[in-house]
């Protein structure tokens, strides 16, 4: 990679639902669409959001 070269990084987030295999399909798709790298997210549900919120049960795959 040059200096001039632009570095292209897939935000993947939470979308692999904590599934490894949604994981690898999503850096599959980032390469295939030319991406350098690919930043996924994890975290402890209980830890972001209270069990009475309206969207714990949508967190907690």
């Amino acid at each position: 990679m040059s200096k001039s070269s632009t570095y292209i990084i897939a935000e993947a987030g939470i979308n692999h639902n904590g599934k490894l295999k949604h994981a690898l399909d999503l850096v599959k798709a980032a390469k295939k669409a030319g991406c350098d790298a690919i930043k996924f997210q994890t975290y402890i549900t209980d830890l972001r959001v209270s069990k009475k919120s309206s969207i714990y049960e949508i967190l907690n795959w």
